[in-house]
C-alpha cells in the first residue's frame, strides 16, 4: 500500500473489570464503508502478525490505513492485525483500543458515536481486556449494532431477540465467546454461524449454504468458529494452517485481499487461518478466471498498461520475479539499438559466439557455455536472430560485447529495478529474474523516443524483432477478436480488415522447460507492444499498449495439462486487448 493520508485516530486505554455490554441504533440498508467483509472494491491492504500495538501503529501511518480486523496473540500484547487503505469504497471515521474493560468499551463506543466491528478478549493479570476496532456509527456506516459475551445459546438468543446477524465471533477466555451482531430486519441476509467446528464440518457447511466465510476464529482444542453469508457470485478462499508468508503468497497470486487472519503457535512456529476475496478489477478478474483454473503449481502473472499513463489496466502478480527465458532477450536489444544510434557501434562490428554444430538449424537453441568453439558474425545478423529466431549462441555474444555491468546500468537506465543476469539465457541456472513491470518499461521507454528518438534506429528497433508483419500467426490471432467485436458494433467486414491491417505489434518470448519426461518444470512467459489504431478528429492517434504474462515453476503433468496452460496464456492476449480493440473500432473510419 502506497500513499499517504490524513493521520488516522488512534487510542490506548487501560483500565479495570466491568460488566455487560449493549449498544443500539437504527439500521442502515446497505453495506456501508466499514462493513468491507461484504465489499469487494479493488483496495489496497496488508496484514501483519505477532506485531507490537507501536508496531501497529507505524504500519497504520505508513499505509494510510485502518484496521478492519484484530486479534490478541497474547497478554503483552502482541496483535495479527488487517488493515485497507482508508480512501475511496472503504473511507470511514474510526478508531482501535486495547487494553479496555468491558465498560471502557462501552464507554469509548459512547464517545465516539462508534459501533464495534472486531473485537478481542484476552486474559490479563487484572482480569479479562478487549482490544476493539470501531467506525463511526453515521451516514452509510449507520447499524443497530449490539455485542456480547457469553455462551453460544446465550449469544443465540440476543441474535433472535434482536433480529440479527454476527459480523464477528471469537473465543471468550475461560469458555464462551463474544461477538459482534448487527440488525438483519431492515436489510436481511441469508447468513448462518458454527462454534467449535472442525474445518471439515465447516467446509460442508459452506458447500451446503452455498456461502463464503466473513470471520474466523480459532479456539485452543484446534476446532473453529465461523460466521457465513450467502454468496452467488464473489470468488474467495479460506486457508488453515499454513505460515503467514504462505497466506500472503496465495492472496497474492489469486488477486485477493486477506480480510480476516487468526494466528496461532504449534511448536513455536506460526500458523495461521484466513479469508480472502477478490481484489482485482473486472478486466484482471477476467483474465485471472483465464489462467488461474488451469495452473495448479509454480507462479503465474499478466500485466496490461497503456504506455504513458499511469497506472496498469490489469495485473496480477505484475511485480513478482520470475524466470523470463529468452523474454530478457528483448533489454540486450534495446542496448545494442541505443549504443548503435550513438555511434558507439555499428552493424557490420563482428560478434564472438559459442557454437555446437554450425549445420543443425537448431544450433541456436544450445547453451552456449557448454561448448569452447567459437566463430563471429556481424552484429546487426546477430541482432536479428537473437530476435526473430531466439538464438542463444549470439545472445551471449551480445552480452559479452556490452559487458553484464553495462547491461544492468542500462537496464537501472531505463527504470528496471527488479532484474538479475545470473546465467547466459539457454543455459538455465542459476536462474534469471525479472518482473513484467520491469520488462514492460523496455517496450514502454522504447515507444517513447528513450531507447532512441532516432527514427532510423526506431525502426531498426522493430524490423529486427518479431512483428505483425513477419509473424503470421499474430494477425491469425488477433484478426478475429476484430471481426467480433466489428460485428457487434454493426461495422463492414471491410472496416474490419482495413482496422486490423492497420494494427502494429512487436514481442519477445521466453520458455524453458526442465526435463525431457513428464513431469517436468516450465518457465513460459512472453511480454508485447501493441499499437492500435484509434483515430482522433479525422487523424491518426494510435495509443500503445504493453502487455505481459508468465507461469513460472509449474510442474506439468500431460501434453493434455501443457496444451491447456498455453491455449489460457494466447487467451490472456486476446481477451486483454478485446475491450480497446472496441473502443479504437469505435473511431475508426
Amino acid at each position: 500500500m502506497r500513499n499517504r493520508a490524513p493521520a488516522l485516530v488512534s487510542a490506548f486505554v487501560m483500565a479495570s473489570m466491568m460488566l455487560a455490554t449493549i449498544g443500539v441504533l437504527p439500521a442502515a440498508a446497505s453495506p456501508g464503508p466499514a462493513d468491507d467483509r461484504q465489499l469487494t472494491n479493488v483496495t489496497p491492504w496488508a496484514t501483519y502478525t505477532g506485531v507490537t500495538a507501536a508496531q501497529v501503529n507505524t504500519y497504520l501511518s505508513a499505509n494510510a490505513a485502518r484496521l478492519t480486523d484484530i486479534q490478541v496473540e497474547s497478554a503483552t500484547p502482541t496483535f495479527t492485525v488487517v488493515m485497507v487503505k482508508n480512501s475511496g469504497a472503504y473511507q470511514s471515521a474510526w478508531w482501535w483500543f486495547y487494553g479496555l474493560t468491558e465498560a471502557d468499551v462501552n464507554t469509548q463506543l459512547a464517545n465516539h458515536a462508534a459501533r464495534p466491528i472486531s473485537i478481542s478478549a484476552y486474559a490479563t493479570s487484572s482480569g479479562v481486556r478487549y482490544a476493539v476496532v470501531m467506525v463511526q456509527n453515521a451516514g452509510a456506516n449507520l447499524r443497530a449494532s449490539w455485542w456480547y459475551h457469553g455462551t453460544a445459546s446465550f449469544i443465540a438468543t440476543q441474535l433472535t431477540t434482536n433480529h440479527a446477524r454476527l459480523i464477528n465471533v471469537s473465543p471468550y477466555p475461560g469458555g464462551g465467546y463474544v461477538g459482534i451482531m448487527v440488525d438483519n430486519a431492515a436489510s436481511p441476509l441469508s447468513w448462518w454461524w458454527y462454534v467449535g467446528k472442525s474445518t471439515t464440518a465447516i467446509n460442508t457447511y459452506l458447500a451446503a449454504n452455498h456461502a463464503r466465510l466473513i470471520d474466523l476464529s480459532r479456539n485452543d482444542n484446534g476446532t473453529y468458529n465461523a460466521v457465513m453469508y450467502a454468496n452467488t457470485s464473489t470468488r474467495w478462499f479460506w486457508f488453515y494452517g499454513v505460515s503467514p508468508t504462505s497466506a500472503l503468497n496465495k492472496a497474492n497470486q489469486r488477486g485477493a485481499r486477506i480480510l480476516d487472519a487468526t494466528s496461532w503457535l504449534v511448536n513455536g512456529v506460526k500458523h495461521q487461518a484466513v479469508i480472502m476475496v477478490d481484489d482485482l478489477n473486472a478486466l484482471a478478474e477476467q483474465l485471472w478466471n483465464v489462467i488461474g483454473p488451469k495452473v495448479d503449481s509454480g507462479s503465474y502473472g499478466f500485466y496490461l498498461k497503456q504506455v504513458g499513463v499511469s497506472g496498469n489496466l490489469a495485473a496480477l502478480e505484475a511485480t513478482k520475479q520470475y524466470e523470463p527465458a529468452s523474454a530478457l532477450k528483448v533489454l540486450y536489444h534495446a542496448k545494442s539499438i541505443h549504443a548503435e544510434s550513438l555511434g558507439e557501434s555499428t552493424d557490420a562490428q563482428l560478434i564472438t559466439y559459442h557454437y555446437h554444430n554450425l549445420a543443425d538449424p537448431k544450433d541456436g537453441d544450445i547453451c552456449p557455455d557448454d561448448y569452447a568453439t567459437t566463430t563471429t558474425t556481424n552484429l546487426k545478423n546477430a541482432d536479428i536472430l537473437m530476435m526473430q529466431n531466439s538464438d542463444n549462441r549470439m545472445t551471449r555474444g551480445i552480452l559479452e560485447k556490452y559487458g553484464k555491468t553495462a547491461m544492468l546500468n542500462y537496464a537501472s537506465s531505463l527504470g528496471l529495478t527488479s532484474t538479475q543476469i545470473n546465467h547466459n539465457i539457454g543455459c538455465g541456472t542459476p536462474h534469471n529474474k525479472t518482473t513484467l513491470v520491469d520488462l514492460g518499461k523496455v517496450y514502454e521507454q522504447f515507444q517513447n523516443g528513450t531507447v532512441t528518438s532516432n527514427p532510423t534506429w526506431q525502426a531498426n528497433f522493430r524490423v529486427r524483432m518479431l512483428t505483425e508483419s513477419n509473424y503470421s500467426p499474430f494477425r491469425a490471432s488477433i484478426c478475429p477478436v476484430v471481426d467480433q467485436e466489428a460485428t457487434s458494433l454493426g461495422l463492414s467486414a471491410s472496416t474490419a480488415t482495413s482496422f486490423c491491417d492497420a494494427i502494429t505489434w512487436v514481442s519477445k518470448g521466453g520458455s524453458y522447460q526442465y526435463g525431457t519426461t513428464f513431469p517436468y518444470g516450465v518457465s513460459w512467459g512472453s511480454v508485447s507492444l501493441t499499437g492500435l489504431p484509434f483515430n482522433a478528429s479525422g487523424s491518426a492517434a494510435p495509443r500503445y499498449y504493453v502487455f505481459g504474462e508468465f507461469v513460472d515453476g509449474t510442474t506439468i503433468d500431460t501434453q493434455a495439462e501443457a496444451d491447456s496452460i498455453n491455449g489460457a496464456r494466447a487467451t490472456l492476449y486476446l481477451e486483454a486487448m478485446r475491450p480497446y480493440i472496441r473502443s479504437a473500432l469505435k473511431t475508426w473510419p
